[in-house]
């Protein structure tokens, strides 16, 4: 027996012939954040409204604290699931206040309790001291935390975000999904966000799924779907990265044109084969003692570093990350090195 908290096994949904979620499968634990992740229209809102019970579902089941909450023959309504949702645009009661906000879903609870409750949560989000303003007098950044306070309020088994961050600029982004990981630990919650942006699921989500018309290609942990996707989709979806010929001497060494990089994990292929390896920014080392050198071809100023993109001898081009100390211009050739920890090839 799973001890997930949330499973979805074999979802498919679909409108008339359209097929919108595909043997879609995933499992969350207590506790855990977990991350749709993909572009517009690749069926992760979708998903979301399934699981809150928005949509019926056409095959497969969800399930929920043990319970199945949906399949084609079942269906928990989305008031009895025990589940709280943040939506894209917050959702605020205009005529109530931070606090009324907070507490309307407490109608259940005595006075006293639904008071305690609040306040707590008023201290948890930081928003104490303006609890009796109204969402129009709040900012962007304000509105958010209500909503989430207001859907942590009842201690729901599940909590489900829905690109919760979109209407906000990217400082404050980056900012409050910390802010906002580091609220649903407090609280002890098991929750699931929606996103397009991989900076804020790979700063909120223990797991992150990647998903590609209707189907998650990856769930994983944010270290492993950046450095071992699992196919050529992934790879090139999450991250930065550039691709290079390289040839398996055996099933621990692969040789490219910078040099041989050896692999933790055996190669699949055969020796002697053609392969195509991920190379990260990461993985080229700026080096002005080294006698590889690689060509200026682009550099994104960053701040604290330079994005470059180098083309080799070969005239295949690579990326590298670079302290912004060191300024070269696009055409001047500079002496790089490997520093590959984790091979990543795929089949040509």
């Amino acid at each position: 027996m799973s001890d997930a908290l949330l499973q979805l096994n074999q979802i498919k949904q679909s409108y008339g012939q359209q097929v919108v979620l595909h043997n879609l499968s995933l499992e969350l634990k207590k506790g855990e954040i977990g991350c749709l992740l993909g572009s517009s229209g690749c069926g992760k809102t979708t998903a979301l409204r399934c699981i809150a019970g928005f949509e019926t579902i056409a095959a497969g089941e969800i399930w929920l604290d043990a319970v199945c909450i949906s399949s084609p023959s079942i269906f928990m309504p989305p008031e009895q699931r025990r589940i709280g949702m943040v939506f894209q645009d917050y959702a605020l009661f205009p005529h109530l206040n931070v606090m009324e906000n907070i507490g309307f879903g407490l109608h259940f609870l005595p006075q006293s309790e639904r008071k305690r409750r609040v306040e707590e949560l008023l201290y948890v989000v930081q928003l104490i001291g303006i609890a009796k303003r109204y969402p129009h007098e709040l900012s962007g950044g304000q509105q958010q935390r209500v909503a989430l306070a207001r859907a942590l309020a009842p201690k729901p088994s599940l909590l489900l975000l829905d690109e919760p961050f979109s209407n906000l600029d990217v400082t404050l982004r980056e900012q409050l999904s910390v802010e906002v990981r580091d609220i649903i630990k407090e609280q002890g919650a098991t929750a699931i966000l929606v996103t397009h942006d991989q900076t804020e699921a790979f700063a909120i989500a223990d797991k992150i799924g990647v998903m590609n018309h209707g189907e998650i290609l990856q769930w994983d942990a944010a270290f492993n779907i950046y450095h071992r996707p699992i196919n050529r989709f992934v790879a090139n979806f999450i991250g930065q990265g550039a691709f290079v010929t390289g040839s398996v001497i055996d099933n621990r060494h692969v040789a490219i044109e910078l040099g041989i990089l050896t692999s933790e994990v055996p190669q699949q292929s055969e020796n002697g084969s053609l392969v195509d390896v991920l190379l990260r920014p990461n993985d080229i080392i700026h080096d002005d003692t080294s006698s590889v050198l690689a060509t200026v071809t682009q550099k994104t100023f960053r701040g604290a570093d330079i994005l470059y993109s180098l083309r080799l001898d070969s005239g295949a081009e690579v990326l590298a990350i670079v302290s912004s100390h060191h300024d070269h211009q696009i055409g001047e050739k500079i002496g790089i090195k490997l520093e590959v920890d984790h091979v990543v090839t795929f089949k040509r």
